[in-house]
């Protein structure tokens, strides 16, 4: 056969050439052709080689899918490990590390003083609270206990703790920010708050619910509204009991009432700087109305005589009253919880 063909006739015989449709006869005229035309073969091979592109790029797309695929699993990995991670932080921080302890979470339930060593059996009235990490820091004579506050856990089963503080040297000693002993007297949680909130004037009525409540005096002598005199000297806070309120823990009659609320009595005039007089009034059973009062006079002179009581009740003990009720204003912590030992209703 001869070669006559043109290249446009082979441009046109190529794809079905390609695809294997052509005669015997037609492809040799083809290859012929092919066999002297350069542009001829170079668009034959680009179309052959078309398939393969496409399988090359069908391969790299599988690739991206497969890489993919994998960068999928390492990101979950890795954001599970990372939410671990936070867990397992936030866990040692709450039931392993902690956070210091603060006032007020803490106190002393017994003190035992043997051999220059002060020993404190300290509790928590949260049930859900651990303490370790205990530490005694001394320095210009005072001596301060510090702990972490964790979750209960296995690791950590216990609210408290026992603590031993030598002596020598120490006058004071404080408990996360508390003082909790002062000159061989161990000062109540409740005392450490009414030294707080004393305030100078009788007429700030929220410091003197706080006072009031701190000494108990609801609690042991019933309901009652405030009523101040504070538009000259004397300056005055009486307490108005409601009807039978007075007939609290400890009122019987009211002899008993008046005896025992001068006494509680001489404990604000002590926390109130410019306080002159207490007074009260309430009613009984029959509804008689009943009134008193007692003046700083008066409570300076009860002094003495409530200490010498409190003394002969109480062996070993030899304290010495301050000369005056408003000494004990500015007196150290030890001598307000002296000063409610000796008024404080006995059992």
């Amino acid at each position: 056969m001869k070669n006559d063909l043109t290249c446009a006739v082979v441009r046109d015989l190529l794809p079905s050439y390609v695809e294997g449709l052509t005669s015997d006869e037609t492809n040799k005229a083809v290859e012929a052709h092919l066999s002297a035309c350069p542009d001829c073969t170079a668009r034959k091979n680009a179309m052959t080689a078309e398939p393969a592109e496409a399988a090359e790029q069908g391969r790299e797309v599988d690739y991206l899918k497969t890489v993919k695929r994998k960068s999928g699993r390492r990101v979950v990995a890795a954001v599970l490990c990372t939410v671990l991670l936070i867990a397992a932080g936030f866990a040692a921080k709450i039931f392993i590390i902690g956070t210091p302890a603060q006032e007020g979470e803490l106190f002393v339930a017994e003190a035992v003083e043997e051999n220059g060593i002060l020993r404190l059996s300290i509790s928590t009235p949260s049930s859900a609270t651990a303490y370790w990490g205990w530490k005694v820091d001394t320095a210009d004579g005072v001596a301060n206990i510090s702990a972490r506050s964790v979750l209960v856990s296995p690791l950590f089963p216990n609210g408290g703790g026992t603590v031993e503080v030598p002596l020598d040297g120490i006058g004071e000693v404080w408990l996360c920010g508390r003082v909790v002993w002062q000159d061989g007297i161990l000062i109540q949680e409740r005392v450490a708050r009414l030294y707080e909130a004393r305030t100078p004037y009788v007429g700030d009525i929220s410091a003197l619910n706080r006072i009031s409540e701190l000494a108990h005096i609801r609690s042991n002598f019933g309901d009652y509204t405030n009523s101040l005199h504070t538009s000259s000297w004397p300056y005055r806070w009486t307490l108005e009991f409601t009807r039978d309120g007075w007939q609290g823990a400890i009122g019987k009659d009211p002899n008993t009432f008046d005896t025992w609320i001068a006494r509680y009595a001489i404990q604000l005039l002590a926390l109130v700087e410019n306080l002159d007089e207490v007074g009260w009034t309430y009613t009984d059973h029959q509804g008689e109305a009943h009134s008193g009062f007692i003046t700083v006079k008066e409570a300076n002179a009860l002094l003495p005589e409530l200490t010498d009581a409190y003394n002969q009740t109480h062996a070993g003990c030899d304290w010495r009253p301050l000369p005056s009720v408003k000494s004990y204003y500015n007196a150290p912590p030890a001598e307000l919880q002296r000063l409610v030992e000796i008024t404080r209703i006995s059992s």
